[in-house]
């Protein structure tokens, strides 16, 4: 499992989504998990496995993001957001009668991924509401754990996603004068921060922006620079949008 993440240590998590894929059915599978904070950061885990089923990869998406909320205070009527009423049924009704019959089935046939059913009861959440979503519809939660489980099935992790980025880094660092280099590391996280649509800070947006802009930032009105543009939003923070060409 791997975990790619921008948060700070005392952020409450106020949703979750997950989502699994498989190849084959049964074939190469991974599963995808997204935590998301109250200061609007976020946690991402995913992970592989080379024969499963979608269902089994949607059960462990579920698992290992409910192992990673034990961690974290979480806000009342906490949501786990999901496109499978397999998990939803299961988590909700399912396992309850499951439980009573000695892990069978109401017709007496043992339960299909009995381990993971078993796990998932063990880490239970009082409170939390298994939410469903539906798949391919545009939830950008959805979309980005469809993202992560389909890219860990094609074999492509959070790892190489990261890997690429610091070799560009490396190259740069060994490459390119100071100024580039500090122009582009810029550039990436402003890119990073559009593409996630993060809310900003003013400081923060100073920070990222430099000094130079901080007669613009604190107006609080629409600016553009460079390639980006930068939007007031709820009265104390910002987002960042590419220009269109």
């Amino acid at each position: 499992m791997s975990a790619s993440k921008i948060m700070n240590s005392d952020s409450i998590a106020i949703e979750a989504a997950t989502d699994g894929a498989c190849s084959g059915n049964p074939g190469p599978g991974g599963w995808g998990g997204l935590i998301i904070f109250d200061d609007y950061s976020q946690l991402e885990i995913g992970g592989s496995e080379q024969n499963t089923t979608n269902n089994r990869m949607e059960l462990t998406a579920a698992i290992k993001t409910l192992e990673k909320l034990k961690s974290y205070k979480l806000k009342e009527k906490f949501k786990l957001r999901t496109d499978s009423k397999y998990v939803i049924e299961g988590y909700t009704k399912w396992i309850i009668n499951w439980k009573k019959n000695g892990w069978k089935t109401s017709s007496g046939k043992p339960v299909q991924n009995l381990d993971l059913w078993q796990k998932i009861d063990q880490l239970r959440i009082n409170g939390l509401i298994m939410e469903y979503v539906k798949g391919h519809s545009g939830d950008k939660q959805n979309d980005r754990v469809d993202k992560i489980a389909t890219n860990y099935s094609k074999g492509i992790s959070l790892e190489s996603n990261l890997k690429k980025i610091e070799s560009s880094v490396d190259f740069f660092e060994k490459n390119a004068p100071v100024e580039i280099q500090e122009l582009f590391s810029r550039n990436e996280l402003i890119q990073k921060f559009a593409e996630k649509k993060y809310l900003l800070s003013s400081p923060e947006l100073e920070t990222l922006l430099g000094d130079e802009n901080h007669l613009k930032i604190k107006q609080y009105s629409l600016f553009e620079w460079r390639n980006w543009r930068l939007i007031p939003k709820d009265k104390k923070y910002w987002i960042i949008e590419k220009k269109e060409a």
